[in-house]
């Protein structure tokens, strides 16, 4: 279908939204190419399908035929090679985000061993305070006794005094 020239002009694969925003110059003027040459191999057509129908100038190829095939090869090379580059920036893209996955990993598991320690280190520091409060009331406890025998002490003397001045008068 794509060897008749009117049929390639109608039967053209149509351009993606994005390619004809692209190349709005270059789609009229393949178009304005296409329908000159449609005009003018017309009546070639009508002779070339009888041709076609008896197997004959398969290899017969008119030049705007070849150019059209030529300027479509490049545009579909083009494509291919956009296409090719843009699957070799996504998988660079994935081999990226694959390793900036592992490295964030393993900063998580550096974090649970931190976390770990941090969790042991508050756990000690719990028991340590607990046990300076009990040598705290220990202490508390130790020095009011203290102060017990120390006000025992002085009221012993005291009376000691009274008693003696008592005796000598």
């Amino acid at each position: 279908s794509r060897l008749e020239p009117e049929q390639s002009n109608v039967s053209k694969s149509p351009l993606s939204p994005e390619k004809a925003s692209q190349n709005p110059l270059d789609d009229s003027e393949e178009k304005l190419s296409a329908e000159e040459s449609k005009d003018r191999n017309l009546p070639d057509a009508q002779s070339n399908l009888g041709l076609w129908g008896d197997g004959k100038g398969e290899d017969e190829l008119s030049p705007e035929e070849i150019q059209m095939f030529e300027q479509e090869n490049q545009r579909l090379v083009g494509e291919m090679n956009n296409l090719f580059d843009e699957v070799r920036q996504i998988e660079g893209k994935v081999v990226e985000i694959s390793r900036l996955q592992e490295i964030f990993t393993e900063k998580v598991l550096q974090q649970e061993t931190d976390i770990d320690n941090i969790h042991q280190l508050v756990v000690g520091a719990t028991e340590n305070i607990k046990e300076g409060n009990e040598d705290i009331r220990e202490a508390i406890k130790n020095n009011a006794g203290f102060r017990v025998w120390i006000l025992f002490f002085l009221v012993m003397c005291s009376f000691s005094l009274l008693f003696l001045d008592w005796y000598d008068n």
